[in-house]
């Protein structure tokens, strides 16, 4: 006599047995693999490329600096993760910093107002006064998006000298910086 568990196993083999055979083909050899499935990725989420792949602030900052003598200088990460920093003992201190994901509209002028400038051939802002009394940030828009910061603190002097040391600094590192689009 068959039972009633006996019966469903034969009922049910015949169709187990016709969905295996029915994913094997006759037609490509080979045994057949699960695909993963595709993640797709929209240019939204994928992470934006820096426009300063390779470059280095401290690389920008040094040829300027060390003629000036100024101490060696060293990475500093308070305006981006590519910024380099030098001081001179009595005298002041300066950086450099590249900042791939903000452009010169989006700096703060902090204590000071932004005055439209050029730096080469490219766009800039002068910010005398930005931290305060002797000192000036230059920024130079690299894309609409990236910029570069040189800037100079003055341990006494005028917004005008802080301002003379970052144009140099900027002017300095200019030509080096990527062409953006």
């Amino acid at each position: 006599m068959i039972t009633k568990s006996r019966l469903t196993s034969f009922v049910a083999l015949p169709i187990a047995l016709t969905l295996v055979l029915s994913g094997c083909s006759s037609e490509r050899p080979g045994n057949a693999t699960p695909v993963p499935p595709q993640r797709e990725t929209s240019s939204a989420s994928a992470t934006p490329t820096d426009v300063f792949e390779g470059l280095k602030a401290c690389d920008l900052l040094e040829p300027t600096t060390t003629p000036k003598g100024f101490d060696a200088p060293v990475v500093e990460t308070y305006e981006s993760d590519n910024g380099c920093a030098s001081q001179k003992h009595g005298f002041g201190s300066v950086s450099i910093y590249l900042v791939p994901e903000a452009g010169i509209d989006q700096l703060s002028p902090g204590q000071g107002s932004k005055i439209p400038a050029r730096v080469g051939s490219r766009e800039a802002v002068e910010i005398p006064g930005d931290a305060g009394k002797q000192a000036c940030t230059v920024a130079i828009a690299v894309t609409k998006g990236s910029r570069m910061t040189a800037s100079t603190s003055l341990n006494k002097g005028t917004n005008e000298e802080a301002c003379a040391l970052s144009r140099e600094i900027a002017t300095a590192a200019e030509p080096e910086l990527p062409r953006g689009n």
